[in-house]
């Protein structure tokens, strides 16, 4: 009979296997934290213990997953976002670190104690809506996705972490919002070209939902629908914060570039890749210039 391994066993033998297998080797340590309730310095203090039976079967079959490039978010049915934890699920997109910055830079943007109105295009998970709503308790916020399985997830994490804060409407990109106007609109949405499939993550490809990535006309048909539309939808001088990859800003700033009311400003994100915008919608300004 095999001895009992340690934490540090199990580390080091799944992370090898992921690796053999060009998967990410995290995964070993975010299913093995996230079972125990553990922070980093809590892994490090138990590295050498001796894993219990009943935890050794449970990560057995997490380890089986990994290896089948299911992402850990989705095995243990959670991930972090903005310092909170999201219930995530399959049919709803795993929500990524650099959207985080996408969302500090609205909140920097707004006045925290305005009557600062915010819809979130594409909510998903409601990560940013959820992010902006704690941040801001006295913002009103409205979510939307075109998606029911994602906003019943959404819905179900912000009545856990913001009650009755967050608006949920069900419809394709600003289409629920009525004749209703915000202070800003921020969106993640779908902007991966089908010409960069097979270069993807197998793990994205094989378990995130397609319509929460790709999009058509090279990753860039939502942005032209979410620059022609948004302007009905914005108060005077309302923003548009926009996440996108990192080959698009020329196309996307030219998108912008057709409607001379729009000033646009670009940012990189933390590691140099340019990945966001923030657009002004200032009509006064080009009735001046005229």
């Amino acid at each position: 009979m095999a001895s009992p391994e340690t934490y540090n066993d199990w580390l080091r033998r799944v992370r090898g296997a992921l690796s053999a297998k060009g998967l990410d080797p995290g995964g070993a340590e975010y299913v093995l934290t996230a079972r125990q309730h553990w922070t980093n310095t809590d892994l490090l203090l138990h590295l050498r213990n001796t894993i219990s039976t009943s935890l050794a079967a449970q990560l057995a079959r997490d380890a089986q997953r990994l290896l089948a490039a299911e992402p850990a978010q989705y095995i243990v049915g959670q991930a972090w976002f903005a310092g909170l934890p999201l219930h995530v699920a399959p049919g709803v997109l795993i929500p990524r670190p650099e959207t985080e910055e996408l969302v500090a830079w609205l909140l920097d943007s707004l006045p925290a104690n305005a009557p600062v109105r915010i819809a979130d295009i594409g909510t998903g998970s409601g990560a940013i809506a959820i992010a902006v709503a704690h941040a801001r308790p006295r913002w009103q916020v409205t979510a939307t996705d075109v998606s029911p399985r994602a906003l019943e997830v959404a819905q179900a994490n912000a009545d856990r972490l913001v009650p009755r804060r967050i608006t949920f409407r069900q419809g394709s990109l600003l289409a629920p919002l009525g004749d209703q106007r915000f202070t800003a609109i921020i969106s993640n949405p779908p902007y991966i070209s089908w010409d960069e499939l097979a270069v993807m993550d197998r793990s994205v490809k094989q378990y995130e939902p397609s319509t929460a990535l790709f999009a058509p006309d090279h990753g860039l048909a939502m942005y032209q629908a979410l620059i022609r539309t948004a302007p009905a939808h914005l108060a005077p001088d309302g923003q548009l914060f926009l996440e996108h990859g990192y080959r698009q800003r020329t196309a996307l700033t030219a998108l912008f570039a057709a409607d001379a009311a729009w000033h646009v400003q670009t940012k990189n994100d933390l590691a140099g890749q340019p990945r966001m915008v923030r657009a002004v919608y200032a009509v006064d300004s080009v009735r001046k210039e005229g």
